[in-house]
């Protein structure tokens, strides 16, 4: 998981309301690198070497929750987050659905993560190989009638990537377009702006594993 976009995810899509130069944020960027470090051992091993033991589920049952990020990421059984980023219970606070979009309810969630849990850093994760991606490419929402809901997701999948025929240049700008929505919570805008919060984008390879920071890819 290579680091180079912490302050840059900040500035993504022309809808968000994020400061250009946010000032730094430690405890985001010592989040940010606690993401590396897990991704580098979700490569080099075989099983999650985080702790899960009973005396952990006590502790967190008892004392309450302090994750050290929030991840959004997609619904897909292949994109286990607190696998990918080796981590145990009570670390991340994990929001998921298809496509990793940030709906109202996403928001809702993020915000509580970030102004009542005092979480520091929220990561969007993307990943290749994206079935809502490859959907709203072929079908943009116009599935079988009686999928209304989901034919009603895959629109907004498609509204958010535009003009685009890529596959990969989709995920990416799908990517963007969640980035973007955090923008639309004034608390989030106003923790970034105080630096006290940071915001970053990551692109999962399903084939080997590893996370690559959005700025690598655009």
């Amino acid at each position: 998981m290579t680091n180079h976009l912490f302050s840059s995810a900040l500035t993504v899509g022309a809808g968000c309301a994020f400061s250009l130069e946010p000032p730094p944020c430690p405890a985001a960027e010592a989040a940010l690198r606690r993401l590396t470090a897990g991704n580098a051992s979700y490569l080099a091993h075989e099983h999650n070497t985080a702790k899960l033991t009973d005396l952990i589920r006590l502790q967190t049952a008892q004392e309450g929750q302090h994750p050290y990020a929030v991840v959004v990421c997609c619904a897909d059984s292949r994109v286990p987050p607190e696998h990918i980023f080796q981590a145990g219970i009570g670390e991340l606070f994990v929001i998921r659905n298809a496509g990793n979009l940030v709906t109202g309810s996403v928001l809702a969630s993020v915000e509580y993560a970030v102004c009542h849990l005092h979480v520091p850093l929220v990561l969007i994760l993307g990943h290749r190989g994206c079935g809502a991606v490859a959907s709203a490419l072929t079908h943009h929402g116009e599935g079988a009638p009686e999928e209304a809901a989901l034919n009603e997701w895959i629109a907004r999948v498609a509204r958010g990537i535009g003009r685009v025929h890529s596959p990969r240049e989709a995920e990416l700008k799908n990517l963007e377009s969640a980035l973007a929505g955090l923008g639309e919570s004034p608390a989030l805008r106003k923790l970034t702006a105080e630096g006290k919060l940071g915001v970053a984008g990551g692109m999962y390879e399903l084939r080997t594993g590893s996370v690559t920071l959005l700025r690598e890819q655009i």
